[in-house]
Order: structure tokens, then C-alpha cells, then sequence
């Protein structure tokens, strides 16, 4: 036997915004604590509500009102608020049915109710499998500052039962990323280069190499992050007294740096010699410091 919750009388909402003042765009909703959107008719408020862009939970004004109220508790806009069904009907799903193909329940969107703050600012709102997913690929991490409808106050992710598992992946993963840093060190070098990609030949710096990849400079990007290049390390400079010999490599561009002005180059293809050139290098550093 399942219960259907239905709701008897429901009002009419297509004209519930017929106030004084018409359906005029006089309403303002914060998206946080200094941003806000409008000004905004009733009836857009609505349509974004419906489209996910906002919640009944988000705070609006117009002039008048002494201060920011959430959108529900608007008396304007009470008459659009979901209310909670007044009666339930018991229906019986036969067996038959279900054996003849009846689709499954209608999942339930999930409640975007969590709220985020951390520099400076507050985000969200977002559901909690978003607050798992921002943990686990190291968006946020268990520091950060939390919170939802009910709560006293903010607290810090770490501190909430729902979230302490995946505080302790993404920290587990952090530490383990950390480790394999260790494993492969980066050590200053400076040293002109060549990267050719696309039938095309660009000039380059090239500095802070490992066995896993090199910081480049360039006045000329090759491409876009994933872009693979082939670089030829030609013209050893010395730097401080220490040389490294030139060597080849092939990889890919995995980030581009925040000026515009270079990449983090992934080798992918050392040869032999090419990383015996590098842990060379990098040995003859660790001895002199």
C-alpha cells in the first residue's frame, strides 16, 4: 500500500502578484551578504525559482520593507509558495502492475540547502552531495566555514558528522598527493629551450625541473591546457654554477600560468638519457645544499 500526498483547493498563482503595485520590477533578492540581483518583477523571481536560479529560501526587499525577509515569509509572494498537502490518499499498486514494466517513483530533486563561506564570501546555495564532490576534488576542504537553515551559527565542515568521512578522504588524498611530490622534487634550473607542436616551432625558458615535468616560459602559447608538445632543451645556460645537460621530452600542457606568460609541462616521454640528464641535475643540487 502506498501513500499519495495530494493537495485539495490550490490555488490559481498566475495572477497572485495583482498587489497595489502591479507585477513591476521592484524586488531585489542577495545572493550573498554584498551581491544581489534586480530589480526583478514578482513573476521573474518565480520563473528563476523555478529554473533552480533561486530558492524560496534566498532574501528580498523592495522599498518599504524595513528589512531583508526570505522569500517565503513575503506576503507577496506566500500565495506561489509550495504549501503542505491537506489530505492522503491510500492507493494500492497491484502486484500485476508492477510486474508489467509500472516505471519506479519519481526521484525527489535534492534540497539545495547548504551554504559556503570562505574568502570573504558566502556561496551556495548547494545540495549535500555537492558539499562531498567540492571535498573530494579539493575545492573546498574541512576548514571551511558552513551552514543551513537550523543551525545556531556557522561551523566548520570538519566539525559536522554528515561531512567528517570525506573531510578525511580528501585529507588522506591530499597527503598522499604531497608524498608522491616528495618522490619526484623540483629544483630550480634555467635554460632556453624549443617546443615544437602543430608543425610550429616556439622559443622558450624553461626553469624548476623533476623527472615528472618543467615549469616553461613563453612569450608565444603553444596551445590550450592538454595540448601535447615535443621540447627540446638545446642550449644549456648555467645557473649559479650548475649546468644541466640537454635533453628531449614529449608531454602535455596541464596548466596555464596565471599571467598569461607560461606553462606546467607534464613529460610523458623521457627517454633513458633524458632522465638520467635530470636526476643528475637534480643530485648535483641536493649535494651543494
Amino acid at each position: 500500500m502506498n501513500l499519495i500526498y495530494t493537495r485539495e483547493g490550490m490555488e490559481n498563482t498566475e495572477n497572485v502578484f495583482l498587489s497595489s503595485k502591479g507585477d513591476q520590477a521592484i524586488w531585489f533578492v542577495a545572493i550573498d551578504h554584498e551581491k544581489w540581483l534586480g530589480p526583478l518583477s514578482a513573476s521573474e523571481i518565480v520563473a528563476r525559482i523555478a529554473k533552480s536560479e533561486l530558492t524560496w529560501a534566498h532574501y528580498g526587499w523592495r522599498k518599504g520593507q524595513s528589512k531583508w525577509m526570505r522569500l517565503c515569509d513575503i506576503e507577496e509572494f506566500k500565495a506561489a509558495v509550495p504549501a503542505e498537502p491537506n489530505k492522503i490518499i491510500e492507493v494500492e499498486v497491484h502486484r500485476s502492475a508492477a510486474s508489467a514494466g509500472a516505471p519506479p517513483p519519481v526521484p525527489k530533486k535534492p534540497a539545495q540547502s547548504w551554504y559556503l563561506y570562505y574568502n570573504d564570501s558566502q556561496f551556495g546555495p548547494f545540495t549535500e552531495e555537492d558539499i562531498h564532490r567540492f571535498l573530494r576534488i579539493g575545492k573546498i576542504h574541512g576548514e571551511v566555514h558552513i551552514w543551513k537553515d537550523g543551525m545556531a551559527g556557522w561551523e566548520k565542515i570538519k566539525r559536522l558528522d554528515s561531512f567528517k568521512e570525506s573531510v578525511s578522504e580528501a585529507k588522506s588524498a591530499r597527503t598522499t598527493k604531497r608524498a608522491e611530490k616528495r618522490k619526484s622534487p623540483r629544483v630550480p634550473v634555467v635554460a632556453r629551450g624549443l617546443m615544437a607542436t602543430g608543425g610550429k616551432v616556439f622559443a622558450a625558458v624553461c626553469r624548476d625541473v623533476s623527472v615528472g615535468g618543467m615549469q616553461v616560459l613563453t612569450r608565444d602559447l603553444p596551445g590550450p591546457v592538454g595540448s601535447r608538445l615535443k621540447l627540446n632543451i638545446s642550449a644549456p645556460v648555467t645557473a649559479a654554477g650548475k649546468k644541466i645537460e640537454s635533453f628531449v621530452a614529449e608531454g602535455e600542457i596541464v596548466r596555464l600560468l596565471e599571467d598569461g606568460r607560461g606553462f606546467s609541462f607534464r613529460f610523458d616521454g623521457l627517454s633513458d638519457r633524458s632522465r638520467s640528464c635530470i636526476e643528475a641535475y637534480i643530485e648535483s643540487n641536493e649535494t651543494r645544499k
